[in-house]
């Protein structure tokens, strides 16, 4: 399969595109590009690769170009980046064996080695170019890569007994093929035909450790140079061999972890700093760096360093340090998402499922206005010694609540920490373990103390403190989220079988003496459902809805919840094969989003993402990372933003985002659009009407009269996908949209224009 990159940027990345005016089915990706680890130079280009994706600056007009799963590459967890000029191929590796080959901007992918049925590590550690070959080297051996035929031609075991043994590097040097393992180099004659046999490989043994640890092995200068960590602490050798002896150089230089040549020069990468050196070994510059992965010249003797803080750095003599880093979070872990009037609020983990804490440090992802933003840099001191965020609750833009999990309760103002609420300070209310946290609908926050007396917390907005136990009744229970319903009822689950509790404070939230409550476990008329929840939300029409382990159950009249003696709920059935199934039976629902028009967005642990109708009986969507842009099927957590209809979707593997076809239906049409409008020439993607009522009936018409295309709003949106009823696309004119309500009672019109 080929893409060419070109044609995928303009789409995804391109700065006419305003955020409201995404396309429908857009896929975005989310991930952090501070990361590098590894580069490429081109004539025009510098390649900066990070754990997840890649990304590029373009000289000629300084825009960072951002390449991912989500629009042109055929993996995640990209390993190492080469790119070979005589051939004008940029090769990008992947962790999990699988290779991207990019001539001008048209991918072709070779999953060869992905696909191969082994038991070993498939991981390409590091690719060498020699004449026509690339050499890529692997967790179980050398694969070699025709670079004429853009096929693999051979691969090399060269374990005791053709055993795997991960290659850390390969170089060329007096027509000798040297291979860096962990236990020592190898070498072979490069004409040997038969370097497939292990026979044919020998161990060097004049090293200083000939069964050490060697890796990075670069040409310079006529000589062989390689890294050889030490016992000791912090202390790697740089070791050269002339062709004859093997000697270590440069030993006043410490935590070395990267050497690189380029334009006659070689680099060697230490963690905040690196060293460049003319034949000769002579240093000729030292330059300062966040974190330093790996250095590169180009042609213009400007340096370029990949920093695994800061993306991509670069020296030169007119300007010190230039730091290009594409927007995105500081990192891919995820644990909450919280959406609130258009900003996404990110908490990058909290604590296990199991409820063992995860020890990441407290941080906040703040993404508005297409900008993200961390709330680490901006109160590093007064976060500093703070872990786990693991959930948020928030009133405004940039006024929230974040729990975290055993460091007690951070109060965002302004996005500022303006105050960390602990035990110490709440006068023995808060316990700093914070199983959730939402505010109901006079401004009181509630937070849940993880196994206490008093599970549940108040802060009133004059700022007193209270903690309720109401009656025992969920006393020491691990409680894993709270939400407050349209209804001002606070519903409280746990993850450990301990049931639900919902509450209502009958607007006296500092008395409790006059509150409902009640506390059941899911079950129907027949018994008992999973007691393990992991996703609790409210729909459109007051329903509730929750994840388990087993599914999903809905309680459709939560309002007489205080009024009967035995609460039922039911598992909404779909249709298959002429058969009743319970919906989603046997997945994990992590969470649960709905969108404009009152569907349901499931996501689940291991098995992807899952569309269903309102009512959950009918099943419109699956997607997983084989049919799908997904980047992973562990799902962690959804948000929706209801006014445009996008989903973002947080993963194991990091943050991405698709723009769906439902909206929040309007109350008048007083605000209907359409976009793109005019539909200019080579645009393919499908054309909404937004600004429209519930259930919406939409006809689009020619200028004399003739039915184009009908549909039904999903919420407040209708696409069309510019073609008219028999499949054809419509030709250049003007069209015009007619929008009735169900009823009939109310209509209004707008005009397209699609420009061939």
């Amino acid at each position: 399969m080929t893409v060419k990159i070109t044609a995928v940027l303009f789409i995804f990345f391109s700065s006419t595109l305003s955020f409201s005016q995404i396309p429908k089915g857009t896929w975005r990706e989310h991930l952090p590009y501070n990361q590098g680890h590894t580069l490429a130079l081109t004539e025009d280009r510098v390649y900066c690769a990070t754990d997840l994706a890649v990304f590029y600056y373009n000289k000629p007009d300084g825009r960072l170009n951002k390449l991912s799963k989500i629009n042109v590459l055929s993996d995640l967890g990209v390993g190492y980046i080469a790119y070979n000029q005589e051939f004008n191929k940029l090769l990008i590796a992947y962790t999990n064996g699988n290779l991207d080959l990019f001539t001008d901007d048209i991918k072709t992918n070779f999953p060869d080695i992905k696909q191969k049925n082994m038991i070993a590590d498939k991981a390409i550690y590091h690719i060498n170019f020699f004449e026509d070959y690339a050499y890529l080297s692997c967790g179980f051996g050398i694969v070699v890569f025709n670079l004429l035929k853009d096929e693999i031609s051979d691969t090399y075991i060269i374990g005791a007994g053709g055993s795997y043994l991960k290659v850390s590097g390969t170089a060329v040097y007096n027509d000798t093929l040297y291979a860096t393992t962990d236990i020592g180099i190898f070498r072979a004659a490069i004409s040997n035909p038969f370097l497939s046999n292990f026979e044919n490989w020998e161990r060097v043994s004049n090293l200083l450790s000939p069964n050490g640890t060697y890796f990075s092995p670069v040409l310079f200068n006529n000589k062989l140079y390689v890294l050889n960590p030490t016992a000791i602490v912090d202390n790697t050798l740089v070791c050269e061999y002339n062709g004859q002896k093997w000697d270590t150089v440069l030993t006043h230089l410490k935590q070395v972890s990267n050497l690189a040549v380029s334009e006659n020069k070689l680099t060697v990468v230490k963690q905040y700093h690196v060293h460049t050196y003319e034949a000769g070994l002579q240093q000729i510059g030292l330059f300062s760096a966040h974190e330093a992965r790996h250095g590169l010249y180009d042609s213009e003797g400007i340096l370029w360093i990949a920093d695994g803080k800061n993306g991509l750095l670069s020296h030169s003599e007119t300007n010190y340090k230039s730091v290009y880093l594409p927007e995105g979070p500081e990192n891919s872990n995820i644990y909450e998402l919280y959406y609130n009037q258009g900003e996404l609020l990110v908490a990058p983990g909290g604590h296990r499922r199991t409820g063992e804490n995860a020890y990441y440090k407290a941080d906040v992802f703040e993404f508005k206005d297409e900008n993200w933003q961390s709330l680490q840099t901006n109160n590093g001191d007064s976060l500093i010694n703070l872990r786990d965020v693991s959930n948020i609750t928030g009133t405004s833009p940039g006024n929230y609540v974040a729990g975290t999990w055993g460091y007690g309760a951070i109060q965002v103002t302004d996005h500022m920490v303006s105050k960390v609420w602990t035990t110490e300070n709440t006068q023995g209310h808060l316990n700093n373990f914070i199983g959730g946290c939402a505010y109901d609908k006079n401004g009181n926050l509630w937070l849940a103390n993880r196994t206490s007396d008093y599970p549940f917390v108040l802060k009133t907005p004059d700022n007193n403190w209270y903690s309720f136990a109401y009656n025992g009744a969920f006393s020491n229970k691990t409680i894993s989220k709270i939400i407050c319903t349209s209804q001002n009822n606070l519903w409280a689950v746990s993850n450990r079988n301990d049931g639900v509790f919902v509450w209502n404070s009958n607007n006296t939230p500092a008395i409790e003496s006059d509150d409902d409550y009640r506390h059941f476990f899911l079950r129907d008329a027949d018994g008992m459902f999973s007691g393990e929840i992991y996703s609790i939300v409210e729909d459109k029409e007051g329903a509730i809805w929750i994840g388990t382990a087993n599914g999903v159950v809905v309680y459709d009249n939560p309002n007489r919840i205080f009024d009967e003696n035995i609460i039922y709920g039911r598992i909404p059935q779909l249709v298959v094969d002429g058969y009743l199934k319970d919906l989603l039976e046997g997945e994990v629902v992590t969470s649960i989003a709905v969108d404009g028009a009152n569907r349901k967005w499931l996501g689940t642990a291991g098995g992807g993402l899952f569309l269903v109708s309102a009512d959950g009986t009918k099943e419109l969507l699956v997607w997983n990372t084989d049919n799908s842009r997904l980047l992973s099927n562990q799902i962690m957590a959804l948000e929706m933003d209801t006014q445009t209809g996008e989903l973002f979707i947080g993963t194991d593997k990091g943050l991405q985002s698709f723009m769906g076809t439902a909206t929040d239906a309007k109350r008048d049409f007083s605000a209907i659009y359409a976009f793109p409008n005019p539909v200019k020439e080579g645009y393919n993607g499908t054309i909404t009407i937004r600004g429209l009522m519930y259930q919406t009936h939409v006809k689009i018409t020619d200028l004399a009269g003739y039915l184009v295309y009908e549909t039904m709003s999903n919420g407040g949106d209708a696409v069309w996908n510019g073609k008219d009823m028999s499949g054809e696309d419509v030709q250049t004119g003007i069209y015009l949209v007619l929008c009735t309500t169900a009823d009939g009672e109310q209509a209004e019109a707008t005009k397209i224009l699609i420009v061939k």
